[in-house]
């Protein structure tokens, strides 16, 4: 029995499968509302194990206040792959197809606008692959702005792997890559919002996950934490980051890390929410608007 979403949308997005490399990628465009001033198109990377029902809500929101939203199942994960391929996935193909949607996005709004950029959003893992798109992604020269919550930067010591199960991912990646098991993520670090808690619990069965997808989670999140890597983040690219100070999945320090090592002629941004978990898109609404609202704030100087 399918368990239902716990927000039903004043708006329906346009849902499309686009074919791409084999795979037909489930794709969500939210309109901004009619009526409202239109602020910019955001492409969205979601995080580990997620799909597209976890943000109906906040997107609805979104949208209403002048955002388009341009949001993609990943490889590996929702309706872009079956259950059985959940978690297969690497680094090579995550900005291979991350390449794919950001061009046609940029295809697409440059019908409407030729100057018009690109705003880069992405969560946890999602915001890992974001934050490393701005060091050597293909179209940086098109992004605005790069906007990453609870983004993979460093795992907090609650759910970090120890030494003994480091190594054997490492060992797994290079001997069965597509190994593949439960991550067993706990929910009750993902957010404090009840009604979204019942819903991951009994959503998501099992948070499949393989040596490729969490030797990349791991690689492009430490090298965040590398002085002459994050050098290279392209300094004509804002960016804002959000971290929830309860977060236990993903660690705070890691992203005060990363926002420190920037170069001072990068426009940066670092907004701790208080008492916030990891998913900031669906916590307790109080915790979630701060996000929201700060996001919109920020887009009328950006």
């Amino acid at each position: 029995m399918a368990v239902k979403v716990p927000y039903t949308p004043k708006k329906q997005p346009v849902i499309e499968f686009i074919p791409f490399d084999g795979l037909k990628f489930k794709t969500e465009f939210w309109q901004h509302a009619e009526g409202s001033t239109y602020i910019g198109r955001i492409l969205y990377v979601h995080g580990f194990a997620e799909d597209s029902k976890m943000y109906c809500e906040y997107f609805d929101i979104l949208s209403d206040l002048g955002f388009d939203i341009f949001f993609f199942d990943q490889r590996g994960a929702g309706e872009t792959s079956p259950e059985k391929d959940h978690g297969k996935t690497n680094e090579s193909l995550v900005y291979k197809d991350l390449e794919f949607i950001i061009k046609k996005n940029l295809e697409s709004m440059k019908q409407k606008d030729p100057k018009e950029k690109l705003i880069l959003m992405g969560h946890s893992m999602g915001g890992g692959i974001v934050l490393n798109y701005a060091v050597k992604g293909k179209y940086r020269d098109q992004i605005r702005a790069i906007v990453a919550t609870g983004p993979m930067v460093l795992l907090h010591p609650s759910t970090a792997p120890n030494f003994l199960l480091k190594t054997f991912s490492n060992l797994a990646y290079k001997l069965a890559p597509n190994f593949r098991l439960d991550a067993g993520l706990n929910i009750n670090y993902v957010t404090s919002n009840e009604k979204w808690q019942k819903y991951i619990a009994g959503h998501t069965k099992k948070f499949w996950i393989t040596s490729n997808l969490f030797h990349g989670m791991l690689h492009r999140g430490e090298n965040l934490t590398k002085p002459e890597y994050v050098s290279s983040f392209d300094p004509d690219i804002p960016v804002l980051v959000f971290h929830g100070t309860n977060d236990q999945i993903n660690w705070l320090d890691g992203t005060k890390k990363f926002i420190d090592l920037l170069h001072d002629n990068v426009d940066k941004e670092f907004v701790p929410i208080k008492n916030a978990r990891h998913s900031l898109a669906v916590e307790v609404d109080p915790l979630r608007d701060q996000v929201i609202d700060k996001i919109v704030d920020y887009f009328k100087t950006h």
